[in-house]
């Protein structure tokens, strides 16, 4: 990471990096995903699906599988998980006009906020500096494939509120009675508003949500990929999915031993075995 970089995400708990695929990967990733999402749900492979995510999204093609390893979020990647990380989950999310409704969760909590301290408990993760390093032990990379303009939607967080020693009010945000789904507009959350290509990083405690996505003809797609220590846990991957992937996938996708070094940590760029 750059100096930048490390006190950006220190301080707000987010990167928003811009243009970090390539024309040429962009225009091959889109249209992995657009065959995806255009598959039948009863013609899909072994171990995809559809369950509000696109399941196993970055296993779909190739060129998706790389980007759990690309060449620039990869070193944010290790610095942030202390050059022990894990690959968890990988899905792809599509978002359109028509797949919103209002329901129960809108009146109670307005844009979907949440964290890990929400879904896993308080002390479920680790978000902390030390010597001049960042340790975040849930790290989740955003890559879009569609654009986001002001005005559209999609993902809102509270900037800094990864720090927050104090629980989220439950009534922080309100209801928009017009809409009937999104908050109402409110200083405390930003709306982040990607370019097809761009990539944002998150740590998973940094409070966030969705507003609905309110364009009529384009929809909001991005690969969601998530990292943890190689310490914690165990994969959760199907013989199938597994099958599909290459050695340097499955490496970072193991658990290991605190002290151990994977080799995929010993290489600033990852190159895919096909």
């Amino acid at each position: 990471m750059t100096k930048k970089q490390r006190y950006l995400f220190d301080i707000t708990g987010y990167l928003h990096l811009k243009s970090v695929l390539t024309s040429e990967i962009l225009r091959t990733t889109q249209e992995a995903v657009n065959r995806y999402i255009n598959t039948p749900v009863d013609q899909m492979p072994d171990g995809f699906g559809f369950t509000g995510l696109y399941q196993n999204g970055f296993a779909f093609d190739k060129c998706l599988e790389t980007l759990t390893l690309h060449s620039v979020t990869w070193p944010i990647i290790k610095e942030l998980l202390a050059d022990k990380p894990r690959f968890v989950r990988g899905s792809l999310k599509c978002d359109t006009h028509g797949n919103w409704q209002q329901v129960e969760k809108s009146v109670s909590n307005p844009g979907g906020l949440h964290c890990a301290r929400d879904d896993y408990g308080r002390y479920s993760t680790r978000y902390e500096t030390k010597d001049g390093r960042i340790y975040c032990d849930d790290l989740v990379a955003f890559f879009y494939f569609t654009d986001v303009f002001p005005g559209d939607g999609g993902l809102i967080v509270i900037p800094g509120s990864h720090k927050s020693e104090f629980e989220r009010p439950r009534n922080l945000l309100t209801l928009d009675d017009t809409d009937g789904i999104d908050p109402k507009p409110h200083s405390v959350f930003t709306n982040i508003t990607p370019r097809a290509g761009d990539v944002v990083l998150i740590s998973e405690l940094l409070t966030h949500g969705v507003l609905r996505w309110r364009p009529t003809e384009r929809d909001r797609r991005l690969l969601v990929l998530r990292y943890k220590p190689q310490y914690m846990g165990k994969s959760a991957f199907s013989p199938a999915i597994l099958d599909k992937l290459s050695a340097e996938t499955l490496e970072l996708i193991s658990s290991a031993p605190y002290h151990h070094i994977k080799d995929i940590v010993k290489r600033d760029v990852v190159t895919l075995t096909i």
